[in-house]
């Protein structure tokens, strides 16, 4: 499970929230957009904008999907600052996180006055339609093949005491043991650059690892605890997951309120017609 933060930092474990899911169809994909009010694009010639941020279409859908999670580089081009700052290293290439969902939203609507074009969170059925409907981003098999995406593999087992340390602060790492993937290892302890894992058939990168996403629609499920008030939806895993559940291409990984931030969450992003 995720681990959450309140804007100032305060630690808020995730530890009694539940994972839920939801299966929907995928069409094949297109040869092509033709969207009206968005630019062509097509898997193998996607749509780029002046972030240098790619855009491909999603079958079943009337919108273009940006190839990649949002960077560290491409956030701090709004001057935007997030909430948290991740105890370890990252670079311009990496994944963005500390940021809740309302800064995720924010800064949507800062791309899309730089660039005069409608760009937002995914809807919780782009988001699924986009991951396809085979058990796990990669397939049905368990465990990921090599190469796969950034989860907890094995490469957890063996990392140094600084690592180990950082994982502690990150809520990475919640005593001396680690639930780790048997029989697989990604090459990163932490967050990986965007884009350093093969796409899935539409040309997406980390749809399934990295940083779990935060999505347009509220949580379609009731909190399994009661709680009365709504979630926005999150889906994919983590470099945090390795439970078979929080990685299949139906999660909604957790509950997390929209004014909090994890370090295993960010966002991509949309282009929608005006």
């Amino acid at each position: 499970m995720i681990p959450f933060f309140k804007p100032l930092g305060l630690l808020l474990t995730a530890s009694t929230w539940a994972t839920s899911f939801m299966l929907v169809g995928c069409a094949m994909p297109p040869a092509a957009s033709t969207i009206k009010d968005l630019p062509p694009a097509t898997k193998e010639a996607p749509f780029v904008n002046s972030l240098g941020m790619k855009f491909v279409p999603v079958p079943g859908t009337n919108i273009l999907m940006c190839t990649t999670e949002t960077t560290v580089e491409q956030y701090r081009s709004s001057q935007m600052t997030a909430s948290g700052i991740p105890p370890f290293p990252q670079t311009g290439d990496h994944p963005i996180v500390g940021v809740n969902w309302q800064q995720a939203k924010a800064w949507c609507e800062w791309l899309s006055k730089r660039e005069g074009r409608r760009y937002r969170l995914p809807s919780d059925r782009e988001w699924t339609e986009a991951a396809g409907v085979e058990t796990y981003p990669w397939g049905n098999t368990w465990p990921p093949p090599t190469n796969t995406g950034n989860f907890a593999g094995q490469e957890l087992r063996n990392c140094s005491e600084q690592d180990r340390q950082t994982l502690l602060k990150s809520r990475g790492m919640v005593n001396k043991g680690f639930m780790l993937i048997n029989n697989f290892s990604d090459r990163h302890i932490f967050t990986a650059p965007v884009g350093s894992y093969p796409p899935n058939r539409l040309g997406i990168h980390d749809l399934g690892g990295n940083v779990s996403e935060w999505g347009r629609d509220n949580n379609p499920n009731k909190h399994p605890f009661g709680h009365p008030g709504k979630f926005p939806s999150i889906r994919g895993g983590t470099w945090n997951s390795a439970l078979t559940a929080e990685l299949t291409t139906a999660s909604h990984t957790t509950y997390i309120p929209f004014d909090r931030w994890s370090y295993f969450t960010g966002f991509r992003v949309v282009l929608a017609p005006n």
